[in-house]
């Protein structure tokens, strides 16, 4: 046999050894096809999202989607691995069907059952000394308000909610199992991502300096725990008692908030994107049991009305009792939107049962969010920004609020892990209505409105002839104009804030490992006040600026053994440290008295300024 029959014979057996792996091949992946399925929870049949699909033995991968559904290739007789923190992982074999329906069970340490505690530190609920309670996503979001904090009442067992009246950026007071003094200092400890956060002060965060009947009333500019975004919640953990705080010391004595904010979620495909638009509306729906049977007056003025003097009798116009006249079709001398005096003659006596909720608008609130997320069995990420635009039911208050989040993981290898948050918020309020028992608030002005009075009448709150310097008052000069108070009388606020953390785990062992953690709260604000020339407490108007800077860095470190030496008994140690660093300054300036109406500066003012700094 020569040489060419030899190479031939050799080429042609390639090509049939070819051949037939190309058949072999070819077999194969027609054997694959696509699968899909549901995953849904046994307990109520809700599906699961970010369940992971695996084919046994391969790279092929995916997650199931909001609606717990999958899609993936795989060949009849290959094993598909679903699993989830939380969840039983099951194995299921392909057959001849190319639609499934899985259900996956809870494990023994199912994911409800953990709880984030102090200094967060995770917690098998069952194993805890005290009371806990626990909040998803769900529980806060389900029923959107411009306070998420509103969301709150009637879920947790010994929650007191305290709902501030001082407008929509006001501060509500959180506290548990009712208060132990009769000051307001038994607020629950709010840690955000393990930042304690100032939002468990007073109400009252206001400019003012006087008491509620002297010449101010406060002004409620809200808290950092207001600006949290809850679309950006992951869940709220609510420690109750001295117990469960101890590890934050006295601050922790009256119970605590654990705010976890949302993180990326590991092994996933590409980037998830969410978007969320939210609208919603507020109206006053209860009102107190007014009465419009009788008019203006006392009881010895139940016969007659005046507006001014007339030949009826002397005038009634300036008390804020209603038990003067019943309505009854007579007319009487009353006051002329017109010409803005008495009337020149009688006309109807009538009710105007409408005059205070014709004052008030209806709320409304509008909030979108964009997220992304994403990542792989190393790093996750999510980053976020919502915007939120608020108009309240008093007229010209509201505020915009612009939330921007973001956190990170990495394994940097087996030991070591590295994390950090990051939520900024800018919020800007061009009015918000002080609050309190006095004449500068709307509601005291409500509260003495009479039936016979029509809300309309004060509509234009200047004096023809002078504006900025004499508003319209056409009952009684010891009440401010409540459009007067809404369009002039303005408390303006913007505010900066930034909570963050960056925290590394190392693992030593197993059973050993330490966290390293640095955390800050910060915020700045500039506020002003605006009291016009005319205004019952401030006849020559007022100008007030301040600048308020706070910061609180917390750096601690946490050494914890865990070691399961039987079945149900596990030996937890831990010990750590912690610093804190606090920073607070205010730098308040007053013009009490200006020169030239409408001008609100600090340079135009009559007399010396008046400066007030804290530090």
């Amino acid at each position: 046999m020569n040489k060419k029959t030899i190479a031939a014979e050799r080429l042609l057996t390639r090509m049939l050894m070819s051949c037939v792996l190309l058949m072999v091949c070819t077999s194969l992946l027609a054997q694959q096809r696509k699968i899909s399925g549901t995953v849904t929870n046994p307990a109520d049949n809700k599906p699961l999202a970010n369940i992971s699909v695996v084919v046994k033995g391969t790279s092929r991968g995916t997650t199931t989607d909001e609606k717990g559904i999958f899609t993936i290739s795989a060949s009849e007789g290959e094993t598909l691995i679903l699993s989830a923190i939380g969840y039983k992982n099951r194995e299921i074999k392909v057959g001849k069907n190319d639609v499934l329906s899985i259900q996956l069970l809870t494990s023994d340490n199912e994911m409800e059952s953990v709880v984030v505690t102090a200094l967060g530190i995770k917690r098998d609920e069952k194993a805890l000394g005290y009371s806990v309670s626990k909040l998803g996503n769900e529980d806060i979001t389900d029923a959107m308000s411009n306070n998420w904090t509103n969301a709150l009442t009637g879920k947790v067992a010994g929650l007191n909610l305290l709902k501030s009246g001082g407008g929509p950026a006001g501060t509500n007071r959180i506290s548990f199992r009712g208060d132990k003094s009769l000051g307001m200092n038994d607020n629950a400890l709010i840690v955000v991502d393990g930042v304690v956060i100032n939002g468990a002060g007073g109400r009252m965060t206001g400019t003012g300096s006087g008491s509620y009947l002297q010449n101010e009333s406060p002004v409620d500019f809200g808290t950092g725990l207001n600006d949290i975004n809850s679309e950006d919640i992951e869940s709220v953990t609510f420690l109750k008692g001295p117990g469960a705080a101890a590890l934050y010391g006295a601050r922790g004595a009256n119970g605590a908030l654990i705010i976890t904010t949302k993180s990326g979620k590991s092994n996933t495909r590409g980037i998830g994107v969410t978007l969320n638009s939210n609208y919603s509306v507020e109206t006053i729906n209860r009102w107190p049991d007014y009465q419009y049977e009788y008019g203006q007056g006392g009881a010895a003025q139940n016969t007659w009305y005046s507006y001014n003097d007339s030949e009826d009798g002397p005038s009634t116009r300036s008390t804020s009792s209603a038990w003067g006249p019943k309505f009854n079709g007579q007319s009487y001398y009353q006051y002329d939107p017109v010409t803005r005096t008495k009337g020149t003659t009688r006309t109807p006596w009538v009710a105007y049962p409408d005059a205070r909720k014709d004052f008030f608008d209806n709320a409304n609130t509008f909030v979108n969010t964009i997220s992304l997320d994403g990542g792989n069995k190393n790093s996750s990420a999510r980053l976020s920004y919502t915007n939120l635009n608020n108009h309240w039911i008093i007229p010209n208050t509201g505020y915009k609020r612009n939330t921007l989040s973001f956190s990170v993981n990495h394994k940097m290898t087996d030991k070591l892990t590295v994390a950090a948050k990051v939520n900024y918020t800018s919020k800007t309020a061009d009015n918000l209505p002080t609050t309190g028992y006095n004449n500068q608030t709307i509601m005291y002005f409500i509260r003495g409105l009479t039936p016979n009075m029509n809300i309309d009448w004060f509509r234009d709150y200047w004096v023809p002839g002078r504006e900025g310097i004499e508003q319209t008052r056409p009952f009684s000069s010891l009440l401010d104009n409540p459009y007067m108070q809404s369009y002039e009388m303005l408390n303006t606020s913007n505010r900066n804030g930034l909570i963050g953390n960056v925290q590394a785990t190392y693992n030593f062992t197993k059973e050993l490992s330490l966290m390293i953690r640095s955390a800050i709260d910060y915020y700045s604000e500039q506020r002003t006040q605006r009291r016009p020339m005319g205004s019952q407490k401030f006849v020559d108007g007022m100008f007030r600026t301040q600048n308020i800077f706070a910061q609180e860095i917390n750096s601690d470190f946490l050494l914890r053994y865990n070691k399961k030496v039987a079945d149900r008994l596990n030996i937890v140690l831990t010990g750590g440290g912690a610093r804190l660093n606090n920073r607070y300054q205010k730098d308040e300036v007053r013009a009490d008295r200006l020169l030239y109406p409408g001008i609100y500066s600090l340079a135009n003012t009559k007399i010396p300024l008046v400066a007030l700094p804290v530090r």
